[in-house]
């Protein structure tokens, strides 16, 4: 069992009524969220921030609906409350962004590239094949006596989609604005992202910076976000894989580091 990260809250009322009789309330499922893009089913953060948040966002264009089904319904220690599958209207009264992607967005772009050359050249290194889907799950704990495993209940929003576009969609579209962002694991190459996640400045930075209903309190990263980086000449390297306003880092923690866009004496650690 994981450590857990940060000090847990009490589960909210929709969580605790909801049965597969309700209705998929967006306003519910998305505010105060978890948001991981590019997790395949990497479950570590619902076990490592499950409590703190009791509602994950996870996203991905390189799955299938089969596959996610069945880790969903064998998720450790959880049973399904329900599995539904949502339709797009259900997630967004969708907005167009005002922030598009620039050259130097794409990895591994050259400066004569152009922008839908390098669009269309992702999208056929992303597809998968998979029709687009997304299915949300409610899931309860079986053992009622061991309340140290994870809480009563999370909710569990999967959505096949990119990265970057799926948080505009979903949050800034809604004017809604998740706690935290994992930044963990996408990566480029046979990752297949077309972009990085953490560059400073990058795509999905300003994006996140564009929301009218503000910024997440925490990013949750792996080694590669790293304000302090330098090479072996003590070069600080060409792309910094920062985010500007997440360069405070909370210490001493034993899973992903985390990063404090404001730190105050009431968020929450333990």
């Amino acid at each position: 069992m994981r450590r857990k990260q940060l000090s847990p809250n009490p589960m909210p009322l929709w969580l605790a009524e909801v049965d597969e009789e309700s209705h998929f309330d967006r306003q519910a499922v998305l505010t105060g969220s978890i948001y991981y893009p590019g997790c395949g089913f990497d479950g570590s953060p619902i076990e490592a921030y499950g409590g703190f948040s009791h509602s994950f966002v996870y996203v991905d264009y390189y799955c299938d609906k089969e596959t996610i089904l069945r880790k969903i319904s064998r998720f450790g220690g959880y049973e399904p409350v329900f599995i539904r599958e949502i339709k797009k209207d259900e997630l967004s009264e969708y907005t167009r962004p005002t922030i598009y992607p620039t050259v130097t967005d794409f990895y591994g772009a050259r400066p004569d590239d152009s922008i839908p050359e390098l669009i269309n050249r992702n999208k056929s290194i992303a597809n998968s094949g998979q029709a687009p889907f997304s299915i949300w799950t409610v899931m309860k704990r079986r053992s009622k006596t061991n309340p140290s495993h994870g809480p009563d209940r999370f909710s569990l929003l999967y959505v096949f989609g990119e990265g970057v576009a799926t948080y505009h969609a979903l949050y800034n579209s809604n004017k809604i604005c998740p706690t935290a962002i994992v930044i963990a694991g996408a990566d480029i190459g046979f990752g297949r992202n077309w972009t990085l996640f953490e560059q400073q400045g990058g795509i999905f930075e300003r994006i996140v910076m564009e929301n009218s209903a503000g910024i997440p309190k925490y990013l949750f990263t792996w080694n590669r976000y790293d304000p302090t980086y330098k090479d072996v000449q003590g070069r600080s390297q060409a792309i910094k894989m920062y985010w500007q306003k997440y360069t405070k880092k909370i210490p001493d923690r034993k899973f992903l580091s985390i990063w404090a866009a404001e730190l105050k004496d009431d968020i929450g650690l333990d």
